[in-house]
């Protein structure tokens, strides 16, 4: 097939924001959350390319990508997926569930600016928000994307919005790729997951090549894995699929919902609160108060260090919870530190540590999966996996052609909430993400934790 027949299917099979659920579930339920706890709160949100130089996207892409977002303004929650939220997401309460049918939209025009941007970094130039965009050298230029609103109102643009922007890179950038081989490449890393014995969720939606991609990598999984309960009846100790992130797909594909919270939760409480060392403690309460009975009861550990979250993820709080979340740092040096940490607590110990579990979400491919449900099961403690990028955006170059087609690494991350900067810390340094300033003013908050 030709370049142009390539770019024709790929036009043919946008189907972009075409549902409100075409998000992932974490950030409907921080959504119920912020709602509760944070009403009318006011934040701004930054998009940020952290590989600008191995994938920027081209000025001849901007208008599809407006156009994308504006379209957003005509989303909304229709009967059909509230009776799918309803029986699928019993959290979410009547009282939220109401008010996104019936009062949410998005409102773009106001709430989302989006424009390419020259920002001088190198002479210290512009805002400390556009300087927080600009990792390139001097004078390059960057699409630059800020969100602005209350913040239960703009939550829900991070995934959708990083989802167009990596679409349209693939679709005005880097077109060397076709759609062969995705489905048998996901189904034959499902069938590898799934002999392990590994459980793994499809985690993909916000790097995703593009709707169609992950439509096709859902097929494959679902094709090359026994579903929970087949695998529970013919051989408990295989893996399996366990769902989808996104919302949307598990709707239309009858796939279970999966997701909690992410570093938003906790980066908005500190910055509500003016004291990270209090962060974690808080956002975990608060969060139980949400959704008793630990119902989503995977908690993310690294917003401000693993090791800070674990002087409040201790007693009744470790006990009660089902487990934690690694997003940065070594995962196997993870593991044996979150066995520890259970182990030595004297109302969880090494017999109700069994029973946890770790879910491993960063950057996670087939091989490493395996490696680390091997260590698990030696070790003694419950893992699964939420694995992304390596399922739906995972591209060889066309043929003649050497190499890969590389994902854009973008993220989309709370800048500042209630009129405070926000801070992310993360077990990688490159994961971090704020001003020096705010940076080192979280550091000395929780130096007293550490």
């Amino acid at each position: 097939m030709s370049s142009a027949q390539q770019c024709r299917q790929r036009e043919q099979n946008s189907l972009a924001c075409t549902s409100i659920l075409d998000n992932d579930l974490y950030k409907f339920t921080m959504q119920q959350a912020v709602r509760q706890h944070y009403p009318n709160t006011p934040c701004d949100y930054l998009f940020t390319n952290r590989s600008p130089d191995l994938a920027k996207l081209p000025h001849k892409a901007l208008p599809w990508l407006k156009e994308k977002i504006h379209d957003m303004a005509a989303l909304h929650l229709t009967p059909d997926e509230r009776l799918f939220l309803e029986a699928k997401c019993p959290y979410l309460t009547k009282d939220y569930l109401d008010w996104l049918q019936n009062e949410f939209r998005f409102k773009p025009e106001e709430q989302v600016q989006i424009k390419f941007a020259a920002v001088a970094a190198a002479t210290g130039a512009g805002t400390e928000a556009e300087k927080s965009i600009d990792t390139s050298e001097h004078g390059s230029e960057l699409v630059r994307i800020m969100i602005t609103g209350k913040w239960d109102e703009v939550i829900l643009y991070e995934v959708p919005i990083l989802a167009l922007v990596s679409e349209a890179y693939f679709r005005f950038g880097d077109q060397d790729w076709s759609y062969d081989g995705q489905f048998e490449a996901a189904q034959t890393k499902a069938r590898r997951l799934v002999h392990a014995g590994a459980k793994f969720a499809e985690f993909g939606t916000r790097r995703r090549r593009d709707y169609e991609t992950q439509r096709i990598v859902l097929e494959g999984l679902i094709a090359g894995s026994p579903s929970p309960a087949e695998a529970v009846k013919t051989q408990p100790g295989q893996g399996f699929l366990t769902g989808t992130s996104n919302l949307h797909f598990a709707h239309v594909m009858n796939l279970v919902p999966i997701g909690t919270m992410a570093h938003e939760w906790y980066m908005g409480t500190a910055a509500i609160l003016r004291d990270a060392s209090q962060a974690n403690k808080v956002a975990l309460e608060r969060w139980s108060r949400t959704y008793p009975g630990q119902v989503l009861g995977i908690a993310l550990t690294d917003t401000f260090t693993t090791a800070a979250f674990l002087k409040a993820f201790k007693g009744k709080i470790a006990k009660e919870w089902s487990g934690v979340r690694h997003d940065s740092g070594d995962p196997f040096e993870f593991m044996d530190r979150i066995i520890q940490h259970y182990d030595q607590d004297p109302m969880v110990g090494p017999e109700m540590r069994k029973m946890k579990r770790i879910v491993f979400s960063d950057g996670l491919n087939t091989e490493k999966a395996i490696q680390l449900q091997e260590a698990a099961d030696a070790k003694g403690i419950q893992v699964s996996f939420g694995i992304g990028t390596h399922f739906t955006n995972d591209y060889q170059c066309l043929e003649g052609a050497k190499g890969t087609s590389n994902a854009m690494n973008i993220v989309i991350k709370l800048y500042s909430c209630a009129g405070k900067e926000c801070v992310k810390l993360s077990d990688d340094h490159g994961k971090e993400s704020g001003s020096d300033e705010a940076v080192s003013e979280v550091k000395r908050q929780i130096g007293t934790l550490l």
